[in-house]
């Protein structure tokens, strides 16, 4: 075959396989991108409305909302009660008291001298009132305590809330870091494959040595396997994100444009640096804990005092014993009131002994309130150190994506050269690799970085109130 009918053949060859290669990439970033984009705000409002813990959390909420509303102001309404009985049994009394005991039966009626067993029937109607209308404040007490407690519930829901947040942030930017190293992959697949395909044809042309054409071919095989590897980490932590976003998503891939610099510009606005947010839900939470014990103390030193109550009662009676205690043949007569009463009252009631235990109640309450108070006091120092920590963190990041942009220019432009540099015959494979490696690297720290710094900015609102704003701009 002539030489040059040789070298169009080869020349057809090697089209060939590069347009395979870039139908495969094609068709590759096509599926990619037919995957559905959504947004940080989208996945954390999916968590937070299908996360099972949270909607427990807030099923108990509207618990303690009830039982204010339905136990705890109820307390106030007087006890009013109703009875109507009717009895069959013998009728013998003694002189002298007892304590009843909750199940000694009452019998009534003259006192004979002799024990007499003839039956006699009853009926009685009884109602009675009891309603302690003063309690020295014990009943707003009592609801304040409530509603502490509601709050206190409040609190650790909005809690519960900002760490399921922060986890569905930290593992969507850690999605899109595996989404863009698996981007970084695919470049250097493509990369790679064209500098094989310019070293097989000088191969074939006699300009380089087979070896170099046995080289490339190894390295583009591990930089498929690379590759697969990115795909295989990306795929899989996409799964374990779509289960704590409550299936809401069958498959989708993250927001890239969160890596721009024009983002990262809005996403910077009003988020202050240099102090800590009283209202962070993590401060309010153990806010809400001392509030409640605080109305625990309240509650405790009011249900020790006096109460005034109004005591009123009305009964009917019938029986079928006769005023002149002769027993009737006829039991049916009880069933006849013969006999009307009413009884009204004002009491007050103080238990002396209460005082005692006021005052260990009191006790043991101020070393809960002061647990309470050391809690709020490092979990505020806590969040202190982590705002700094966060700060720091976030001016390096900010340092670090000054600098690493040259880094990465100069990388591509390395690499630019070294491949022409290898075309003309003027170095080894070794250092075209070398420069391609580099590339790979200096994308990677870039990609690193803007993730680190996005995750810093996230922390950055979080301390300081702003996570509601951050979230905003992180609409599609």
């Amino acid at each position: 075959m002539p030489f040059y009918l040789r070298s169009i053949f080869k020349y057809v060859r090697s089209f060939k396989f590069l347009l395979a290669f870039v139908l495969f990439f094609v068709l590759t970033s096509k599926a990619t991108l037919s995957a559905q984009s959504i947004s940080l705000f989208d996945a954390v409002q999916s968590a937070c409305n299908n996360y099972p813990l949270l909607k427990q959390i807030e099923a108990q909420c509207n618990q303690f909302k009830a039982h204010i509303r339905t136990v705890v102001n109820n307390n106030r309404l007087p006890a009013l009660k109703i009875m109507e009985e009717g009895t069959l049994g013998t009728s013998n009394s003694l002189p002298g008291g007892y304590f009843s005991m909750g199940i000694v039966p009452s019998a009534s009626g003259s006192i004979r001298p002799a024990e007499k067993t003839a039956l006699a029937s009853g009926n009685i109607a009884v109602s009675y009132l009891d309603w302690q209308f003063y309690t020295f404040g014990y009943y707003k007490a009592q609801n304040n305590e409530a509603t502490a407690q509601f709050n206190t519930q409040l609190a650790a829901y909005e809690a519960e809330k900002y760490l399921l947040t922060g986890n569905v942030v930290q593992l969507y930017l850690d999605l899109l870091k595996k989404y863009k190293l698996w981007t970084i992959e695919k470049e250097n697949v493509h990369r790679i494959e064209a500098i094989t395909l310019a070293i097989k044809a000088n191969v074939n042309s006699g300009l380089k040595a087979g070896v170099d054409s046995a080289t490339a071919n190894a390295v583009f095989a591990n930089a498929k396997v690379a590759m697969l590897q990115a795909e295989n980490d990306f795929v899989n932590d996409r799964l374990s994100f779509i289960t704590l976003s409550g299936n809401a998503f069958s498959s989708f891939i993250p927001d890239t444009s969160l890596l721009l610099q024009g983002k990262f510009q809005s996403l910077l606005k009003n988020i202050n640096q240099d102090s800590l947010a009283q209202t962070n839900p993590l401060l309010l939470l153990p806010q809400s804990q001392l509030s409640l014990q605080l109305a625990e103390q309240k509650s405790i030193s009011k249900k020790y005092l006096p109460h005034f109550a109004l005591e009123g009662a009305g009964w009917f009676r019938g029986t079928s014993i006769s005023n002149s205690d002769v027993y009737s043949s006829n039991l049916a007569n009880a069933m006849l009131y013969s006999r009307y009463n009413y009884l009204m009252g004002l009491t007050i009631s103080y238990n002396l002994t209460d005082i005692i235990h006021r005052k260990n109640e009191m006790a043991e309450q101020h070393y809960k309130i002061k647990a309470q108070e050391e809690n709020l006091a490092y979990n505020q120092l806590m969040l202190q150190t982590m705002l700094a920590q966060a700060r720091n963190n976030f001016n390096l990041n900010k340092n670090m994506l000054l600098e690493l942009p040259f880094a990465l220019q100069s990388g591509q432009d390395a690499y630019i050269q070294q491949m022409a540099l290898y075309q003309s015959g003027l170095n080894t494979l070794i250092d075209v690799t070398n420069a391609l490696f580099e590339l790979k690297q200096e994308q990677t720290k870039l990609l690193l970085a803007q993730v680190d710094y996005l995750k810093t900015l996230f922390l950055l609102a979080g301390y300081t109130n702003n996570l509601n704003g951050f979230l905003e701009n992180c609409k599609n």
